[in-house]
């Protein structure tokens, strides 16, 4: 399915209706044809007395929707909307949530919801995919470039082929516990979990010098794209955009097609709750971490709303 070659529009036109999009979605979840989730079984009744197909196992009887099982199971959105997002956020730049609500016309939290459960699915495959072969690892930050004290210190890793070029990247924040706080410095332990987590731990080099030269850009990249996009991320979410840049970096030095392997990870990864979203987690917290146009103050610290 390489359709990162079409216009927005022509994508709407290719995919518009629920029948269409059920059809892809069907495809993405079962590529080797159907199995039944409880009992594993091939073959299936189709029952058409729904918006979406009931597909009723002819061994146990279990019946599952095509949006069980996926991030869109529960969602009352039409799947029209939803694969218009998945086609939005697999482009080069992305979306807002602001501009995705315009777009795909449906409320700012809808489309918050949306592009949240779309980023937890590529963070998923992520998750899977670790740094192989000679791996660089440097620390980087991102925030406000005149005030280290308004940085979030991060880790990049890049796997390099024979000519020093990264053919994989990941950026990942740090454990708080694992931050100097007073020289915004990333201790030693970080940089360890960073290498048991995310590398296959065979050829690695880290660095506390001049960052490598192939992974220079890539910095600048990603931090031109938070803050022209979103107007800034704050800390808390800041993890769930990296990957979603990485996903569409990562298969583009593949020449991999984006969307359809966007459609692969929400068609199999089970969905969250709103409340499992947003939910508090364990975040280093800094004054200024981005400048923005939305933004507001919460005692000494800036907090954003506006991704």
């Amino acid at each position: 399915m390489f359709l990162d070659h079409l216009t927005f529009e022509a994508f709407c036109q290719q995919f518009n209706s629920e029948q269409a999009c059920a059809e892809a979605l069907f495809e993405a979840r079962w590529p080797d044809s159907f199995r039944c989730p409880t009992c594993r079984h091939p073959h299936f009744y189709l029952i058409r007395t729904r918006r979406l197909p009931l597909y009723e196992c002819r061994s146990c009887r279990h019946q599952t929707s095509v949006i069980a099982g996926t991030i869109m199971e529960g969602s009352p959105t039409l799947l029209t909307r939803w694969f218009q997002a998945m086609f939005l956020l697999s482009r080069p730049s992305g979306i807002s949530a602001s501009r995705l609500s315009q777009v795909i016309q449906v409320t700012y939290k809808t489309a918050w919801l949306i592009a949240r459960k779309i980023r937890h699915a590529l963070q998923q495959a992520d998750e899977g995919d670790p740094l192989t072969g000679v791996v660089r690892v440097d620390p980087i930050s991102y925030g406000y470039t005149y005030y280290s004290e308004a940085q979030q210190p991060l880790l990049i890793g890049g796997s390099l082929n024979e000519r020093d070029e990264p053919e994989q990247v990941k950026i990942k924040q740090p454990d708080p516990s694992h931050v100097n706080n007073a020289l915004r410095w990333i201790e030693k332990p970080g940089v360890q979990a960073f290498v048991n987590d995310h590398t296959d731990g065979e050829a690695v080099t880290v660095s506390r010098g001049k960052l490598h030269p192939a992974l220079n850009p890539i910095k600048w990249k990603v931090t031109a794209w938070l803050n022209n996009t979103f107007n800034g991320i704050g800390a808390k979410h800041l993890q769930a955009y990296l990957d979603e840049f990485c996903f569409r970096l990562n298969l583009k030095l593949r020449h991999a097609p984006v969307f359809s392997q966007l459609l692969h990870w929400c068609a199999v990864t089970p969905t969250l709750t709103y409340k499992d979203l947003t939910r508090s987690k364990s975040v280093l917290t800094v004054p200024w971490v981005v400048w923005g146009s939305k933004a507001k103050w919460k005692g000494k610290y800036l907090t954003l709303w506006n991704a």
